[in-house]
């Protein structure tokens, strides 16, 4: 029977892994509407950030006149030899 030889291998130091800081996963705990932001905290960490309570540039509730309007045509003239 052969025996089995065991080698030894040197193996070089493990760097030292510093563990990264974890990123927040924000809960954010935002304040009642008051205005056109409101203050919102973190659950968990304590952050403090502001959020629109509304997109500043759509609102569909302000429409430029009544969606019935029907859009402005060029003028045309009409020939003068023409019967219709």
């Amino acid at each position: 029977m052969k025996e089995k030889t065991k080698m030894k291998v040197k193996v070089a130091d493990k760097p030292e892994i510093k563990p990264e800081e974890q990123a927040c996963h924000h809960y954010w705990v935002i304040d009642v509407a008051n205005g056109p932001k409101s203050l919102g905290r973190c659950k968990h960490c304590g952050e403090a950030k502001e959020f629109f309570n509304a997109f500043p540039d759509f609102n569909p509730m302000r429409r430029k006149g009544s969606p019935l309007d029907l859009p402005k045509l060029p003028e045309v003239e009409m020939d003068k030899e023409s019967e219709s």
